[in-house]
């Protein structure tokens, strides 16, 4: 047997989203990130300890077991020895050490899970191993990388500097860039800026603040120069009004045009109709609607975990295949720590809550959520990546505009103008949404079909897109049931899915965890496993009345 165990961490607070991947023959065993173990929002800095050892304990090896250590950072020589050093320091034992490029473990990610026997393949983000892109052909014989772009060109510096100009938190908040864009208008020309070119595009890096070097994305990344083209930059917690959302909208359309411009290039150089996508830009939905219309696009495959949260599972797809051992297309999401019902148990039996055990846990979850409850979802493995996906998920009714509002404010604590993803039934998505696929990983934005934004006001965005989950009866059999229990009750066969936390902490990884964030927030019901918790024992009698951005004046 070969066991290989992919790993990504920091030893910098430039370095984040560490994480383990435990493959054994070719079999993806375990997989989370450290940022759900150590509970701190994208685990900066942080070494994967605590994946490593859920990764270890997940497949019942001790690290003597493992026969290869794969990370990022070819291009860092001091890395082994660091890596080296810290698994002797926290478990006695270092294995074989293997460094690869950055974007190569991106590219596997995508690659090696897909399900595709050959396709072009393009990782993009900030930057990693000092390049940015790496435009790629694959087939069953590996991965061949055709062309690169370095740091100094980079479509994820690009999304970093404006989400730092208005006012978030690069390397964590574009994607509230993404949501904000979809209530501007074209306004504002950043073509001085970005540029799309026959090759892909080109960055002016003279808007980046590179004097003194930026140590913390709590630093200001953007320089004067775009404040001359722009004006003022939004403050921190200051209101957003409609500069803003036309600000993020010019930039939204920018990376779109260049993201299109260097598809249709590596589309020249490979002539594939398939296309595998990763790194941090991978996770802008919109974009990758942009480029799945693209015509010359037949199929596409987004990695559900394409930041840096999936480097450690790419270092270890690619060194399974180098090894001869060949992966299996993704199958699911669900390779976090297992979690058994006497462990939900004992931790309900910690808190004093009243516990009831349902005989229909799905059945009951529909019934609440059609009567207007906001139901904690929480079964199993975790999912692996940015985005619950039925294990760890808070629910609701999709039909109401109110509950929109009531999650973003109660549950939340998070900006108002922020959409949430409809879940549906597998078997009823092509009925809803312009999605020629099956979308079971929230990866993409797709159009809903007339008639179906009126009844899905929750999560119908400004634009008339929503970020569509497809849910199967043999991948999540619990969670199908719930949505097809709802759409007994209500003729809808979709329900609201958005990540069971907070907002600024991970989502949440254990019984107690789910607890605390039940506890603290505004949720009526928990389901865990066969068990249920409710705080009210009716549902609310009025609706929480907020204020909505309307896209006029958008407020905070």
């Amino acid at each position: 047997m070969t066991n290989i165990l992919g790993i990504h961490g920091g030893v910098s607070l430039s370095q984040h989203d560490a994480g383990a991947a435990l493959i054994c023959d070719g079999r993806l065993v375990a997989c989370i990130e450290e940022e759900r173990l150590a509970r701190v929002k994208s685990a900066p800095g942080y070494i994967p300890i605590g994946a490593i050892e859920a990764c270890l304990a997940e497949g019942g090896l001790r690290i003597e077991d493992i026969d290869l250590v794969v990370h990022p950072g070819a291009t860092y020589e001091d890395m082994p020895v660091r890596i080296q050093h810290y698994l002797k320091h926290y478990f006695g034992h270092a294995p074989k050490i293997e460094m690869i490029n950055h974007q190569v473990a991106h590219l596997s990610s995508a690659f090696y899970h897909s399900g595709f026997e050959r396709a072009m393949c393009l990782s993009y983000d900030a930057y990693g191993d000092r390049l940015s892109a790496a435009l790629a052909f694959a087939d069953r014989e590996g991965i061949k990388v055709l062309e690169t772009r370095d740091s100094d060109n980079s479509l994820g510096t690009f999304y970093q500097i404006i989400t730092s100009y208005l006012g978030f938190m690069p390397r964590e908040d574009e994607y509230k860039i993404m949501g904000l864009a979809a209530y501007g208008r074209p306004k504002y020309d950043l073509s001085s800026f970005l540029r799309a070119t026959p090759s892909g595009y080109q960055l002016e890096r003279g808007f980046l603040r590179e004097e003194p070097v930026i140590r913390s994305p709590s630093e200001p990344f953007y320089t004067q120069k775009l404040v001359d083209l722009l004006g003022e930059p939004r403050r921190f917690n200051a209101p957003l009004v409609q500069r803003h959302a036309d600000i993020a909208f010019a930039a939204q359309a920018a990376l779109e045009e260049c993201a299109s411009a260097l598809v249709k290039h590596l589309h020249s150089m490979t002539q594939s109709d398939a296309l595998c996508v990763a790194g941090g830009i991978g996770l802008n939905c919109s974009a990758n609607l942009a480029l799945r219309r693209l015509p010359f696009i037949k199929k596409m495959f987004v990695q559900p975990a394409a930041s840096d949260r999936g480097l450690a599972l790419g270092c270890a797809l690619y060194a399974a295949n180098q090894e001869g051992n060949k992966t299996e297309p993704l199958a699911h999401p669900y390779y976090g720590p297992t979690r058994t019902n006497d462990q939900i148990l004992a931790a309900l039996r910690l808190t004093g809550h009243e516990i009831v055990e349902v005989a229909d846990p799905a059945a009951e979850a529909a019934r609440q959520i059609e009567q207007g409850c906001i139901v904690g979802w929480f079964e199993g493995r975790s999912e692996f990546g940015p985005r619950a996906l039925g294990h760890r998920s808070i629910l609701g009714d999709p039909r109401s505009a109110d509950m929109k509002e009531e999650i973003n404010a109660r549950v939340k604590y998070r900006e108002e103008f922020r959409p949430f993803a409809p879940a549906v039934l597998g078997t009823r998505y092509k009925e809803i949404f312009d999605l020629a696929e099956p979308s079971p990983y929230m990866t993409m934005a797709v159009t809903v079909k007339p008639g179906w934004g009126e009844k899905l006001k929750a999560t119908t965005h400004v634009n008339n897109t929503a970020r569509v989950q497809t849910v199967d009866a043999d991948v999540a059999p619990n969670y199908f049931s719930l949505i097809e229990n709802f759409e007994k009750l209500t003729g809808v066969p979709v329900v609201l899915n958005t990540s069971f936390n907070i907002k600024g902490q991970p989502i949440v990884e254990t019984p107690l965890e789910a607890l605390s964030t039940f506890s603290a927030t505004g949720m009526d019901t928990l389901f865990m496993g066969p068990f249920m918790v409710r705080k009210n024992t009716k549902p609310r009698a009025g609706k929480f009345r907020g204020t909505s951005f309307d896209g006029s004046a958008p407020k905070a």
